[in-house]
């Protein structure tokens, strides 16, 4: 998925539920999304995003890391960065190995990792975002946010983890 590049880009994605957007190097939007979406979380490779790729930089400014593999996330500790500001990222295939080493874990359905091409390629995400929600994935990186947030809630309300949004009881 490429960055957003604009605020409103990052207003539809917030508005469809996402809770981290990322601006890749355009860090003179980071304060601009911030100024109107203030909840928003960003990820990007400046000073000031709440999630970054670059170790050193996640240990000067306190904000999160996200690491290629278990042995980066291991690394990262070496540098001050505490396991709870770290995230893994992984294919669907590397979720539960990376959970059983008790890392966060974020998976990126848009970035070809899945092979999801072609037709449907929302529903076919929805089914491997549920997946991995079910293994273990705490951050899933889309660019379908409403039909992928759907089947991420639907999988925690099922796994106990969040109640429902609505019942239904009987064939009524």
């Amino acid at each position: 998925m490429a960055p957003v590049s604009t605020v409103t880009q990052a207003a539809e994605y917030a508005a469809a539920g996402a809770r981290l957007v990322d601006v890749g190097d355009r860090g003179a939007l980071i304060p601009a999304i911030r100024d109107q979406l203030g909840d928003l979380r960003i990820c990007g490779y400046s000073a000031g995003a709440d999630k970054v790729r670059d170790a050193d930089l996640a240990a000067r400014t306190g904000a999160g890391l996200i690491c290629p593999d278990v042995r980066a996330a291991a690394r990262a500790g070496q540098l001050g960065i505490a396991a709870e500001r770290v995230l893994v990222q992984t294919g669907p295939a590397g979720i539960a190995a990376a959970a059983q080493a008790g890392w966060a874990i974020l998976v990126d359905l848009a970035g070809g990792d899945g092979g999801l091409t072609g037709q449907d390629t929302a529903a076919r995400e929805a089914a491997v975002a549920a997946v991995c929600a079910w293994l273990g994935a705490s951050v899933i990186r889309t660019r379908h946010v409403t039909e992928i947030r759907r089947s991420v809630e639907m999988t925690e309300s099922i796994l106990g983890r969040r109640p429902p949004a609505g019942t239904l009881r009987g064939l009524a």
